[in-house]
């Protein structure tokens, strides 16, 4: 009898080893906790029960971005030299490493969602390429934290309103767009916005509604103009040694789920936006907080403005830059996007 005990205790200890075994540990960091809803009530929670979605012997240790006590800008490095296995890739800030990111999004010229899912659908293969060949990284997918839009502590009702401003922007990318308004661009973090916006250090601030209504702005900047000035594009990137580590049925049931999670995620953003949206202005919300402000409706002489400075000022920059970095870029970026511009001709708003 003993020995039989014996012996059971041992297949279980030896099944439980190679259960271990089995298991694929997955290092992902995620959004920080400041950008709020999102993180929190999607992104945490997918991540956690990722294991169980896919039945893939995950062991994920899961940190919000602003836990592991680096910055945001060198996700794409951790990626490459296996720091960790996957990431909620920030764009914005991680388009110095990689100029893509930053044409994906380029400051003017989308404008709804529907136009993001346009640009996404025609530019993703490209910056997925890039990523592979530079980073050995591969993006699993899109989505979006919605318009970046102005929030100012003075009533705006028109882009021009902002000329003689000191305008907050998240990068040094947006500053050509802001100075061709005839504002002054200053490049501060999202965590510090809210303290210079209520010292006055700065007049206006970007992002968009429901982050700037989880980090409190329109306490001081009561006054928004819903111009997407960017689209707050980010994505989900693992590791080129991760992913080939997994079988060709563990990477089918891996990029399906992420499918399937990021068309939630993008209805969960539009719903978010227009929750937010009410938040700022005194109406009843379901996620944020409300605020007494204001909203002014954006014209369509502004759209074909702000699209006008994306193709004078902004694509110009942007493409010597990558260029640099990926030598045809440019023409790719023109054939990917024909269409889309040439339906911005067709409307007239450019």
């Amino acid at each position: 009898m003993k020995r039989l005990l014996l012996m059971a205790c041992l297949a279980s200890a030896f099944a439980y080893a190679w259960q271990q075994l089995d298991e694929i540990p997955l290092l992902v960091v995620g959004q920080p906790t400041t950008t709020g809803t999102i993180q929190k009530a999607r992104e945490a929670p997918f991540f956690d029960a990722l294991g169980k979605t896919t039945q893939i012997p995950f062991r994920i240790t899961y940190k919000p971005l602003d836990h592991i006590g680096l910055k945001d800008n060198y996700q794409l490095q951790m990626l490459k030299n296996g720091t960790i296995d996957l990431a909620s890739l920030r764009f914005t800030q991680n388009s110095a490493d990689e100029p893509s990111l930053q044409g994906i999004d380029l400051i003017g010229m989308i404008s709804d969602y529907d136009d993001a899912e346009q640009v996404i659908a025609a530019y993703t293969s490209t910056v997925d390429h890039y990523l592979q060949t530079k980073f050995n990284t591969k993006l699993l997918g899109v989505w979006t934290f919605g318009p970046q839009e102005i929030f100012c502590k003075r009533p705006i009702k028109q882009l021009n309103d902002i000329k003689g401003l000191k305008v907050r922007v998240p990068s040094p990318a947006v500053s050509s767009y802001i100075s061709e308004l005839g504002a002054t661009p200053a490049v501060i973090s999202f965590d510090e916005t809210k303290n210079a916006l209520g010292l006055g250090l700065v007049d206006c601030a970007i992002t968009s509604a429901a982050s700037a209504n989880f980090a409190g702005w329109p306490k001081f900047a009561r006054y928004n103009y819903p111009i997407a000035t960017q689209f707050g594009l980010n994505g989900y990137a693992i590791s080129l040694r991760k992913w080939n580590a997994l079988s060709r049925q563990q990477q089918s049931k891996l990029q399906g789920t992420f499918d399937t999670y990021l068309r939630t995620l993008w209805q969960f953003s539009k719903e978010l936006h227009i929750d937010a949206a009410k938040c700022n202005t005194g109406g009843h919300c379901k996620y944020g907080t409300p605020y007494q402000g204001a909203s002014a409706s954006v014209s369509a002489k502004d759209i074909q403005l702000s699209r006008q400075i994306m193709i004078r000022t902004v694509l110009p920059e942007w493409g010597k830059r990558c260029e640099k970095v990926h030598p045809g870029c440019l023409a790719i970026w023109q054939q990917k996007l024909a269409t889309y511009l040439d339906d911005w001709k067709g409307k007239g708003t450019l």
